[in-house]
């Protein structure tokens, strides 16, 4: 009965919107920094765990989230991650994955050793500037940071990550960096 409407929608919108609730949602989850700028006094998570609680636990996810997501993606997708170039090309397929369609990624500079990209567009600035979250109060950088560095070092632990330029630092992009280490 609803699948027959389901139909009526084709999957890239499907796709598209289900993207677009979901860091919707994670921007709205209300802890104790953003909640009180959209209405809520201390968000939804926080007064039932406690600030400090959320803030560990958030930081947990982040990195257990990449250490676990890039290998489970990289095999069951049979991504090849021999030098930087293949790092950089299972980043983009999971954080496609987790973040949707939405995000555009620039390349810069691209050698085996080195790959140096841009994120021109991302879901969650879009989101943060949909409900007027301040810059000062995204904690992006850090989470993508953690997420990043530990998702690919799980996959090689010569491959390293590092955000060099962000938004929330005043850039009209988040620049970052991927290198093939020499143990």
């Amino acid at each position: 009965m609803a699948e027959e409407l389901l139909e009526k929608i084709p999957p890239e919108k499907r796709w598209a919107i289900t993207a677009k609730t979901l860091t919707a949602f994670v921007v709205l989850r209300g802890d104790k920094i953003i909640a009180p700028q959209l209405g809520i006094e201390e968000g939804v998570i926080a007064p039932v765990m406690g600030a400090e609680k959320w803030d560990e636990i958030n930081d947990k996810v982040f990195c257990e989230g990449g250490k676990v997501f890039y290998p489970w993606v990289k095999e069951m997708f049979n991504i090849p991650v021999k030098d930087a170039i293949g790092a950089y090309k299972l980043l983009i397929v999971v954080e496609t994955l987790l973040s949707g369609p939405e995000q555009e990624h620039k390349l810069v500079e691209a050698t085996p050793e080195r790959v140096v990209s841009r994120l021109t567009k991302c879901p969650w600035w879009e989101r943060y500037q949909e409900f007027d979250v301040h810059s000062e109060h995204r904690a992006c950088d850090a989470a993508d940071q953690k997420h990043q560095e530990e998702g690919l070092k799980a996959v090689s632990p010569k491959l390293t990550f590092k955000l060099t330029k962000t938004r929330q630092g005043g850039y009209p992009y988040c620049e970052y960096v991927i290198e093939l280490k020499d143990e």
